[in-house]
């Protein structure tokens, strides 16, 4: 049995390790920190860590979602001599100014045109409107948006100086100690617009290979940048799938990423057969892993796993993978104006409905009696769920969702 650590566990996290791990001894360590990274000290939590472990056994580190859990997994794996993505690696894909630097460098026009700004000091306007912006450390589209004129340029560089005050400083402690970057992540990138279908690449690296195991469409609600669905696997053209992975191996080879997933996401425009790098991020999909599971028949999950332990994951040898459905997909559940959620379904109601659909997942975000604006949340809409599906055609799919959103009966009320 071996023992694996595990940082910042998510919900999400500890549901799918139970189902896969019952071989492994799991760590849980840390709180999940999305909705406390004001407070967090992590320069404090790794120097605790380190001294917890001393002497214990540890096999494997892992941490799912980046913020900060990989990168912290990264910088503890490295200290304990074991697998896992560089750390110089992981801030490179993390710190998006950077990322942009050597993405340019490596792929020229694949990159959209872009400069840094100081959100203390805003000055001119860096692109004719509109144009997207983004702060250089974010996740989950946090103040991620696009600029459509002078009045919200300047409403949005005093906004993220309150994201950087809040969200980023934790960030901002692990580069200084950490890592040799001039800049840390106090600063906002603007960038020209770029459009497409976009997708999401996840692969692995394992001993100095880079592996490809699919593409994820991201479907978005009409006239908006959030995201309604995630379809697995990809209707992309398989060559241009192909120069993506090549692209992706490319900046993993450069970066000496390590041994660990990644996904880079991209735009593909159908029209000029262009492709776009939308950015690079150090860690697995968890919200794809049982979509590829109801694909291919093996979770991503265990693929991270055998990864950090130093094993070939069964996954690479490519030999008659496959699941029980053609394709999958994830749903997030949104509402477009801040509501108060007054009818959440429970853990009862939840396990009857997986009762009658047990390749379904279902997460609910929501809490009775607080508004959706109350955790994290991207720039134009509220999460309040995900139900992934597994199915054998489009129609199956929504068919499935619909019923299942029905039964789940949400109710909200307007703030």
């Amino acid at each position: 049995m071996k023992n694996i650590l595990i940082i910042c566990p998510t919900l999400r996290d500890r549901r799918e390790l139970a189902r896969l791990g019952n071989k492994h001894n799991f760590i849980f360590t840390g709180p999940e920190t999305r909705e406390i990274l004001e407070s967090f000290q992590p320069l404090e939590f790794i120097d605790r860590l380190l001294k917890d472990i001393k002497g214990r056994k540890i096999d494997a580190v892992m941490g799912t979602h980046d913020y900060p859990a990989s990168l912290i997994a990264s910088i503890v794996a490295e200290k304990l001599g074991l697998n896992g993505v560089n750390t110089k690696a992981n801030f490179l894909c993390q710190h998006k100014y950077y990322s942009r630097k050597i993405q340019t460098d490596l792929f020229g026009s694949a990159v959209p045109a872009f400069k840094l700004l100081n959100p203390l000091k805003a000055g001119d306007i860096p692109f004719e409107f509109p144009f997207f912006v983004k702060p250089v450390k974010s996740f989950f589209s946090i103040m991620a948006c696009i600029i459509n004129n002078r009045s919200q340029f300047q409403k949005y560089m005093e906004a993220s100086q309150e994201h950087i005050n809040r969200f980023v400083k934790p960030f901002n402690l692990l580069v200084k100690k950490y890592s040799d970057l001039p800049l840390d992540a106090s600063y906002v990138i603007a960038e020209e617009l770029r459009k497409g279908k976009q997708v999401t690449l996840e692969g692995c690296v394992y001993k100095g290979r880079v592996y490809l195991i699919g593409l994820t469409d991201s479907i978005m609600y009409g006239n908006t940048y959030s995201f309604r669905r995630f379809d697995y696997p990809s209707s992309v053209d398989p060559g241009v799938q192909r120069q993506m992975m090549e692209m992706a191996a490319a900046w993993c080879r450069h970066i000496n990423y390590g041994q660990g997933l990644f996904n880079m996401e991209f735009f593909y425009n159908a029209e000029d057969r262009g492709i776009s790098i939308i950015e690079v991020n150090p860690r697995m999909c968890s919200q794809f892993a049982d979509l590829v599971e109801k694909v291919l028949g093996i979770n991503t999950y265990q693929v991270q796993m055998d990864l950090a332990l130093g094993s070939e994951p069964g996954y690479l040898s490519g030999n008659g993978l496959k699941g029980e459905f053609s394709m999958a997909s994830s749903y997030v559940l949104r509402k477009f104006r801040d509501q108060t959620a007054v009818k959440v379904p429970g853990p009862g109601l939840i396990n009857q409905i997986l009762s009658q659909k047990n390749s379904a997942r279902i997460e609910i975000y929501a809490r009775r009696g607080q508004a959706l604006s109350s955790f994290w949340q991207d720039a134009h809409s509220y999460r309040y769920g995900v139900i992934n599906l597994g199915g054998n055609s489009r129609k199956d799919l929504d068919d499935e969702f619909r019923h299942v959103l029905k039964a789940l009966d949400f109710r909200f009320k307007k703030i």
